[in-house]
């Protein structure tokens, strides 16, 4: 197989989200619901209900001029942000931001794995194409081209060598929504699923993963570094 027709080759990850399968997004809705559900009391889930369709509400009236102008038209993907974002405010208004964090960090233990790996080459498949490193220094050298391209991520390659690949992402949609919905810290989940999902993914292909920080947490950069694992 050649690494151009591998799954999620020159697709920016926002559009890679939006493109999960009906049935992927109905289970991890279902699974995010369960697990938020489950720590909140009787009283507190007709709370989360009420403030969920409030919030909803109000995010037609946010303005994306910002985001749109960066390019970001996938209809799609803004739909499931925003309604991430309206779940988070509600879950924030019931239980304060600090539990509320906690509780989505839960649903993504439950949920991240599953979603993240859905838009990756499974590992059969990357060894078809080649040497598992060489083949993911060819697939993400077009990233920072295909997420300029959606509106995604600024991004830039800080190192490409024949041991180790490195891209700093410098400006984050996740992020932008989030601050534009007054909820920056809602953005920290979704960097702890990148965690959860890919050191255990780029390990079984002897690739070592590692991000230091991320703009979410007041980083300059997010930076995800590859390396050529040494036998």
């Amino acid at each position: 197989m050649k690494v151009e027709h591998l799954k999620g080759y020159g697709v920016a990850a926002s559009d890679a989200e939006a493109d999960w399968s009906e049935e992927i997004k109905k289970k991890l809705l279902q699974r995010g619901k369960q697990v938020v559900l489950s720590n909140l009391s009787s009283f507190q889930k007709v709370q989360f209900a009420f403030y969920f369709a409030n919030e909803k509400r109000r995010a037609k009236r946010v303005d994306l001029t910002s985001i749109r102008a960066r390019g970001m038209n996938n209809d799609t993907f803004l739909a499931q942000q925003i309604e991430y974002l309206s779940f988070y405010l509600a879950l924030r208004r019931v239980v304060g931001a600090a539990q509320a964090q906690t509780i989505m960090f839960r649903v993504m233990d439950a949920t991240a794995r599953e979603a993240l790996l859905a838009s990756l080459p499974t590992p059969e498949d990357v060894r078809s194409a080649g040497a598992p490193f060489d083949v993911f220094r060819k697939f993400l050298e077009v990233a920072p081209q295909a997420a300029e391209r959606a509106g995604c991520h600024e991004m830039v390659i800080s190192e490409n060598t024949d041991e180790a690949f490195q891209f700093d992402i410098r400006w984050c949609v996740w992020l932008e929504l989030a601050k534009l919905f007054g909820a920056p810290e809602a953005c920290i989940p979704n960097c702890y699923a990148d965690d959860l999902a890919y050191p255990d993914y780029f390990a079984s292909l002897g690739i070592n993963y590692c991000r230091r920080g991320t703009l979410a947490q007041g980083a300059k950069c997010c930076d995800f570094r590859f390396e050529r694992r040494l036998k």
